[in-house]
């Protein structure tokens, strides 16, 4: 800020109260950094959890796992960048603790929703219900956990590993294996059906959020259409092979 010298004429300030104000704003205000209280001996986890919290919320926000940058998880935080790498390596690290959380979450609500029915079939439906849902409520974390190319097994380091999505997928699987076996569908692959099913919903979940302004059925509707047409939808007696 200008300093104004000692001496300078009044009339050079009189009547412009606003150069006053400035002139005293700089002489006398200080930058303001707001910073969280450190941590206490044994709160390292505390700090781990915090830095695990704003990493999902910021790429909850754009759903853009790519934008996430230290300096810009530093700051939510309040904490230095040092201090994030004291828990994390580097960014894949962090993605990768945040996909397996997030893939866990989704995981369990995929398997309290089918266990509501005994049914194979409304099992199914339940589960399919729940994943739309899923996507509904949390698109910027259903976008990064199905729809970013950045987080496949190599770029978050797990290819030693399943993927942390692997057990949702299977489980899918196994609900589509029981539904072949009970109803009327011919014994197939129950992976290359689980596929068709997947790819349907996943597609109507990543349209239905980025072209919001289109008039997208009701998802409980899509769901039962869906399972019908794949023969996923009732138990029914094989078909008499008399002629």
């Amino acid at each position: 800020m200008r300093h104004v010298p000692q001496g300078t004429p009044a009339s050079r300030t009189q009547g412009r109260p606003f150069l006053n104000e400035v002139i005293d704003a700089g002489e006398s205000a200080e930058p303001t950094v707001t910073r969280r209280r450190r941590n206490r001996r044994g709160e390292g986890d505390t700090l781990r959890e915090e830095i695990l919290k704003a990493a999902t919320r910021l790429i909850g926000r754009t759903g853009d796992a790519e934008a996430l940058s230290i300096r810009t998880l530093s700051n939510e935080v309040g904490v230095t960048a040092p201090s994030i790498y004291r828990h994390f390596n580097d960014k894949a690290a962090i993605l990768r603790a945040v996909v397996e959380e997030r893939f866990a979450d989704f995981a369990d609500r995929m398997n309290q929703a089918e266990r509501r029915s005994r049914s194979p079939f409304i099992a199914l439906q339940h589960r399919c219900q729940a994943y739309l849902r899923f996507a509904e409520e949390e698109p910027g974390h259903y976008r990064v956990l199905f729809s970013a190319a950045s987080l496949g097994p190599v770029s978050i380091g797990v290819t030693d590993r399943p993927h942390p999505g692997a057990p949702s997928f299977f489980a899918l699987v196994d609900s589509v294996r029981r539904c072949i076996q009970a109803g009327p569908r011919p014994a197939g692959d129950a992976t290359f059906v689980a596929i068709m099913l997947w790819s349907t919903l996943h597609g109507f979940a990543d349209l239905r959020i980025g072209k919001p302004e289109m008039p997208w059925p009701n998802a409980d509707t899509v769901v039962r259409d869906l399972l019908r047409r794949l023969r996923l939808d009732q138990e029914q007696p094989a078909p008499n092979a008399t002629a």
